[in-house]
């Protein structure tokens, strides 16, 4: 977990407290999977355009990120922890979880 970003932990956070583990999507044709669910994330934590503008290309850099570190799959309709993210996830609390998402909604990367 230490190696993670503040916004690789806000994902893990995010599928796991507000998601139960798994989020369903349906992508846009030419759209990737990743692209979408960040502009999913960003629309449902920021009120403001600007901030949604500044952290949708950085929550899709880090849905990228975990991918390669094998902790969540994501396909055309849903992305999921792996085994190991579950693991991973188990580690961050609520209460972290929430300090980390207030930050991340107003941009402060």
């Amino acid at each position: 977990m230490e190696s993670l970003g503040l916004v690789e932990k806000f994902i893990i956070g995010y599928i796991q407290h507000e998601n139960f583990g798994r989020i369903y999507i349906m992508t846009s044709t030419g759209e990737s999977p990743e692209k979408t669910v960040a502009k999913l994330i960003a629309d449902e934590i920021a009120a403001d355009d600007k901030v949604k503008i500044k952290i949708a290309p950085k929550i899709e850099a880090a849905l990228k990120k975990l991918q390669e570190y094998w902790m969540i799959q994501v396909s055309g309709y849903e992305v999921k922890f792996t085994s190991y993210g579950q693991q991973v996830a188990k580690e961050l609390d609520k209460q972290t979880y929430l300090k980390i998402k207030q930050q991340v909604s107003q941009g402060k990367l």
